[in-house]
């Protein structure tokens, strides 16, 4: 192993609180294709680490595609024993995001394996894709799965464990899981299954590992409810997740480890939870600081604000998701321009530093005078708090009502955002724009809806990947969808075909 990774994952493995070391006879890899920061951030990922180790005569250990670039291909090594990672029974993935799909490919060759499933042979690991990008469409993950797992872990993972317990072999293993809740074969299957739920007392999911060296650097996590009660046409957590499930909140409580500095509670709808309140003092009683994954401005009150600013809050963050009201009734997101007048005040009331205002732009039906109508209400809010907007393309979803929506266009979404930031720029520092990639956010958009031919250019990528580089991959492997039209036209580099 090169000695400058070597240190490196010394130094993060000295760093961290909870890490598991075991020998097992079943050896399990659970890769991340990005970061080892951003994967340590992702309680998904550490709850399956937690569930696999727990499971007699299974072993799992971490792998991050970050740490390839310092190694031959092929040895990408795991952090609790340093074996290859590629040397195992299961190769397991999570993925969050659909910008990961490149990288899913790039972390299989690092691994020693071959990217696509019709290449391996019963040899090989058993190849499982799991995560959040998965629930939302999991299709161009099937030429390199053999697996995809779907909705809650808590059910899939002990049931592919009790499996390869019982079969002899891998292809017995695929026939002893095959038409479970939750679990794909792309192999076998064409439809996605029925969605894996975990029953309310499987919660609340905690972090296995704290670190410092992580997106959410020393934060415990905790999982206080899941599913989300709300009817937001453009969102798929209450699709993804089921009904929504709350925590008890005792057992929340009781899952806080001594010495514990900051925790950070994570729901779909957190200020839904119905004792969200409860949690937060009793945490502030114990001394420990407090952040939250998102909150509502319908349902912020002085009292919750007050406890999110006496946990260490310093910007108070919410979401519009709509430029103007008649866009976010469309959306079905219940908030009000009173709302929003509501938090900022909350924000000033408490000291806080100002508002953070997430913002969708490019939805269906928006004219430049929903543009307008967000920027004058933008201005509106600055006078009373400082106000960092952060806006992003709106990226239709599949299991939504916008599956079939046309995505807006790059070139209407680049002119909406020169706009929007020409018009407040001049009321800098008290309004801060920062937005997302109109490009990017297309990709996103061909992935979100796209089959296994989005897998196959992707796999044209793992070399050199850029927007024009998407395009040119995209068409040599015939992709067409007319609600994601590839504009505006550009230069193009050619790429030779390499998948059959």
């Amino acid at each position: 192993m090169n000695e400058r990774l070597r240190k490196r994952i010394k130094e993060r493995l000295e760093a961290e609180r909870g890490t598991i070391y075991k020998d097992a006879p079943v050896r399990v890899t659970l890769a991340y294709p990005n970061t080892y920061a951003v994967a340590m951030a992702s309680l998904g990922f550490q709850v399956v680490y937690r569930m696999f180790n727990a499971e007699p005569e299974f072993a799992c250990e971490r792998a991050f595609l970050e740490d390839a670039e310092y190694v031959r291909k092929g040895e990408l090594p795991t952090y609790e024993s340093g074996r290859r990672a590629g040397d195992c029974h299961i190769f397991g993935i999570s993925v969050a995001f659909e910008l990961d799909l490149v990288n899913i490919v790039r972390l299989l060759e690092a691994a020693g394996l071959e990217p696509f499933r019709d290449r391996r042979d019963a040899q090989d690991p058993v190849v499982i894709i799991g995560g959040p990008l998965t629930s939302s469409n999991p299709h161009p993950l099937r030429p390199f799965a053999d697996v995809i797992l779907i909705g809650d872990g808590e059910e899939t993972v002990p049931a592919l464990a009790e499996a390869w317990r019982n079969a002899s072999s891998k292809t017995e293993f695929l026939d002893l899981i095959e038409g479970l809740p939750g679990v794909f074969l792309p192999d076998r299957e064409e439809r996605d299954p029925r969605w894996a739920t975990a029953r309310v007392d499987c919660l609340p999911v905690y972090s296995q590992i704290i670190t410092p060296n992580t997106e959410l650097p020393s934060m415990f996590l905790i999982e206080v409810e899941r599913g989300c009660p709300r009817p937001c046409t453009f969102c798929l957590a209450r699709v993804m997740y089921g009904p929504t499930r709350n925590a008890d909140p005792e057992r929340v409580l009781a899952v806080v480890p001594d010495g514990v500095e900051k925790v950070g509670l994570i729901g779909a709808a957190l200020s839904d939870y119905p004792h969200v309140k409860y949690v937060g003092h009793k945490l502030l009683e114990r001394g420990v600081k407090l952040a939250v994954s998102s909150i509502r401005a319908d349902r912020v009150d002085h009292e919750l604000a007050w406890i999110l600013k006496e946990g260490g809050l310093r910007t108070f963050t919410i979401a519009a998701d709509g430029p103007s009201q008649r866009l976010r009734e469309l959306l079905k997101k219940q908030i009000k321009l009173e709302h929003l007048y509501k938090a900022a005040r909350i924000a000033r009331d408490l000291k806080f530093k100002g508002l953070k205002l997430y913002q969708m732009i490019g939805l269906p039906t928006e004219t430049d005078d929903d543009i307008t109508e967000m920027i004058e209400f933008t201005k509106e809010l600055a006078e009373i708090t400082p106000v960092a907007l952060g806006i992003s393309p709106f990226v239709p979803k599949r299991h939504t009502p916008h599956f079939n929506d046309r995505f807006a266009g790059i070139r209407v979404i680049e002119a909406r955002l020169k706009r929007i930031q020409k018009e407040l720029r001049k009321l800098r520092p008290r309004v801060e724009v920062r937005n997302t990639s109109a490009k990017w956010a297309w990709i996103e958009a061909v992935i979100a809806r796209g089959g296994p031919e989005v897998g196959r250019a992707a796999y044209l990528l793992k070399d050199r990947e850029s927007f024009s580089a998407w395009k040119t991959a995209l068409r040599e492997v015939g992709w067409h969808d007319p609600r994601t039209l590839p504009d505006p036209p550009e230069e193009t580099e050619r790429l030779e075909l390499r998948v059959v």
